[in-house]
């Protein structure tokens, strides 16, 4: 394993290729990169933080965290690129995971970028808005 994965900048300069590649180096190398991004991003209060490590989410992506309110109507997930996509992105899905839309894309990791977004669903969704009106909403402040 790399002993640089903790280093963030590191993390941030990671080519879509690389991550796929630590996919392919199996459980433990995909289980550090995924908690290196978990340690960046801070989980809304009550919310839970879940990420992949062996396809739990359909293995989609090298690395996939899911933000996830108490209440388990939706999730929003931060996902690394790699085969899917050459950015990272930040998906929004219903319950069942059938309605999936992009909320914002990153050229590289940026958790000073994801973390504000988390917070503001957090938000939202404390005050009651709608799934549709929090994605709508966190459409706009990407278009910003």
């Amino acid at each position: 394993m790399n002993s640089n994965l903790n280093d963030r900048t590191a993390l941030a300069r990671m080519l879509p290729d690389e991550f796929e590649h630590s996919r392919e180096a199996g459980y433990a190398f995909r289980r550090e990169l995924t908690h290196t991004v978990m340690a960046a991003l801070e989980a809304p209060a009550g919310w839970d933080m879940n990420g992949e490590y062996r396809g739990e989410f359909g293995g989609w992506f090298p690395v996939q965290v899911r933000f996830t309110p108490s209440h388990g109507g939706w999730t929003l997930a931060v996902c690394s690129p790699g085969e899917i996509s050459d950015r990272w992105l930040m998906v929004m899905l219903n319950a069942d995971g059938r309605a999936v839309t992009v909320i914002r894309t990153l050229n590289r990791f940026e958790p000073q970028v994801i973390n504000p977004v988390l917070c503001l669903a957090a938000s939202l969704e404390g005050a009651g808005y709608s799934l549709a009106a929090i994605t709508a909403t966190l459409m706009q402040e990407a278009a910003r």
